[in-house]
């Protein structure tokens, strides 16, 4: 395994001077997604935001009863799932279409196969877990079409081949396979509850578990890898898959030469995203003593690039192939374009420098203002 090097030599800009351009919501920002030139943000307190990408100019703000969970996207208009419902809005104007009140909490939404498809939960307070789950088919006009009951709580929902893939905690400890025609449970040859899941839409769907190993599912064939550790947090597939561990330990697969290296914190998020070169690198934000460290690893060797520096804790991110977008948990939104961040990291020392003097100021005004 690697370590991270103590004395780390690089020199450590602050997120925001590689940004090119900062927005905010109202509380931790759950998620961030970018859509038909569209920036989306919702909020633990459930405001929800919308934004130009190309110019950062405010397009749109809507409050609900919150906390939003997670949102998709398909044509003009776009998903979000709140508290115990589901809406449909204008992704231009923020209009409401329609809105479905369902049973629990709800949580993942995909677009899939012309319907909305969405996982709920209940969680039990006498046993401390989760008693219950669903998973919900309905049409775009805002109608349950089906609902299927679920054997364990749905951490994560793919899109595969036009089927939905959920990773299921206990008892199944494993996966679904959802359809028009119904659900159904394939084992995996050694069941562990799922923790976390991305990838579909054309790639293998990569899933986490409690005991830190990591199945890929390929045309509905699964291959488990084992890795000594503890529980997978976040995960993201591009040519192969990086996974980081509750313990702070990140880990590739095969494809990228099985490397380990150990950022000494808490990770909740990574991404591929935009690189110093050519390709997409590896985006890991790490969590300790009161500070992020925003790692930048080119996942061919799991050389680390650039590491950059924030004084919030990130929760959330997105990536396009030239563009990612970070969420921290104080409500603040960052966009990172792939052109400005090569521009940035070649300017001198000095620059630099004084680029995070003036964005440590617009920090401290934000906070003025009540931002």
């Amino acid at each position: 395994m690697l370590e991270v090097r103590k004395g780390y030599s690089m020199s450590v800009a602050n997120l925001e001077s590689y940004s090119s351009y900062v927005r905010e919501v109202d509380g931790e920002c759950v998620f961030v997604r970018v859509s038909n030139n569209f920036l989306f943000s919702g909020s633990r307190s459930g405001e929800v935001s919308c934004w130009d990408i190309s110019t950062g100019m405010e397009l749109w703000r809507s409050n609900f009863e919150g906390p939003c969970s997670d949102s998709d996207c398909d044509d003009e208009v776009f998903f979000l799932t709140e508290s115990d419902s589901i809406h449909a809005i204008m992704m231009d104007s923020g209009e409401v279409v329609w809105s479905v009140k369902l049973e629990g909490s709800s949580d993942f939404v995909r677009v899939s196969s012309g319907f909305v498809w969405v996982t709920t939960s209940v969680y039990n307070f006498e046993i401390q877990d989760y008693s219950e789950g669903a998973v919900w088919q309905i049409d775009f006009e805002g109608g349950v079409r089906n609902k299927w009951e679920t054997l364990g709580r749905a951490w994560s929902l793919s899109d595969q081949e036009g089927k939905l893939v959920l990773g299921l905690s206990r008892p199944t400890s494993g996966y679904a396979i959802v359809s028009e025609n119904g659900i159904d449970y394939p084992e995996l040859e050694k069941p562990q509850p799922v923790t976390i899941g991305n990838g579909g839409e054309g790639v293998p769907v990569v899933l986490g578990h409690s005991n830190g190993s990591v199945s890929e599912i390929v045309d509905h064939l699964v291959k488990t890898v084992s890795q000594v550790g503890s529980s997978v947090r976040a995960i993201d597939y591009c040519g192969g898959w990086v996974a980081g561990m509750d313990s702070g330990c990140v880990s590739s697969s095969e494809d990228f030469g099985s490397w380990s290296v150990n950022l000494g914190g808490i990770i909740d998020v990574l991404s591929f995203g935009p690189s110093l070169v050519a390709g997409r690198w590896v985006w890991i934000p790490s969590w300790r003593d009161g500070e992020s460290a925003i790692f930048l690893i080119n996942p061919k060797g799991g050389g680390i690039e650039l590491e950059i520096s924030h004084h919030s804790r990130i929760v959330s991110a997105f990536s396009g192939e030239e563009v990612i977008c970070f969420g921290d948990d104080v409500g603040c939104v960052f966009v990172v374009e792939g052109d400005v961040l090569r521009r940035r990291f070649s300017m001198p020392l000095e620059e630099m420098a004084e680029g995070d003097r003036s964005s440590e100021l617009r920090r401290k005004i934000r906070g003025l203002r009540g931002g």
